[in-house]
């Protein structure tokens, strides 16, 4: 393969401007539950990488999707929503919680 190969293509075989990533304009995504985006928008939206969504595919967890044409996935935007709002909250209770500590690593052994 020349130089010139080598620079159009990455490892997996696609092309480089392909897996760059891709820059999201959320705010041309309707908003309406019967819209279907793909894994691009629905990455912005969630604020994680496709590999992430790609991975939960694969382990068959997270949204529901749907594929096309045995390619191309699509995940409906009322799906999404529910999804997001199913997810528990982060940041834990109200109060700090002072859990007792006896002190750093082991105890010592009682010389007698």
């Amino acid at each position: 393969m020349s130089e010139e190969g080598l620079r159009e293509s990455n490892r997996q075989g696609g092309s480089d401007i392909d897996s760059a990533a891709r820059l999201v304009d959320l705010t041309q995504v309707p908003a309406v539950p019967w819209a279907w985006v793909d894994e691009h928008v629905y990455a912005a939206i969630r604020g994680c990488s496709v590999k992430v969504l790609q991975n939960e595919r694969r382990l068959n967890i997270g949204c529901p999707f749907r594929r096309i044409n045995g390619t191309m996935i699509r995940y409906k935007f009322g799906d999404i929503t529910a999804f997001m709002e199913s997810q528990p909250g982060g940041g834990g209770g109200a109060e700090a919680r002072n859990h007792l500590r006896r002190g750093a690593g082991r105890p010592r052994k009682s010389v007698t």
